[in-house]
Formats: structure tokens, C-alpha cells, sequence
């Protein structure tokens, strides 16, 4: 089973789509993940408001987070 810690080191392999040589975890777009049963929640922010990236970052999480095999994902947006 997945931990937070875990979900965490995958997101490292995502990079933000304008500044590629960063991760989202750099740049602190990913504020929260909570793990519980079969259910994982990754709280993201925008790193400024109105970001027209969001949705492609959110995009990006799950599929990382799909292709290691973790299901029932919702990504949160908050800002």
C-alpha cells in the first residue's frame, strides 16, 4: 500500500509544464496529499492566480500517479 511519503516521491517526476528542469513539488504547487483505504488526495495550488496550466498539471498527477499503479485519485485545487 501507498503512503503520502511515496505519493510524494512520484510527483517529483512531474515537471511544470513552463519551467520543465522544475518539479511541481519544487515549486510548491502540491500543498497536501492524504492517503487513506484506496483513496488518494492531492491538494494542489497555483503557483500564481489564474494559471492556465492548472488543468494540465492536474492532468499530469494522474497520470503519473495511474502509470504507478495508484487508483481513485482526485486532484483539488485551491488557492
Amino acid at each position: 500500500m501507498v503512503n503520502s511519503d511515496i505519493i510524494l516521491n512520484y510527483l517529483e517526476e512531474v515537471a511544470d509544464p513552463e519551467v520543465p528542469v522544475l518539479s511541481i513539488i519544487d515549486l510548491g504547487i502540491v500543498r497536501n496529499v492524504e492517503v487513506s483505504d484506496e483513496n488518494c488526495l492531492v491538494t494542489i495550488t497555483p503557483t500564481y492566480s489564474g494559471c492556465p496550466a492548472m488543468k494540465h498539471i492536474e492532468n499530469q498527477i494522474i497520470e503519473k500517479l495511474e502509470s504507478k499503479g495508484v487508483l481513485n485519485i482526485q486532484v483539488k485545487q485551491v488557492l
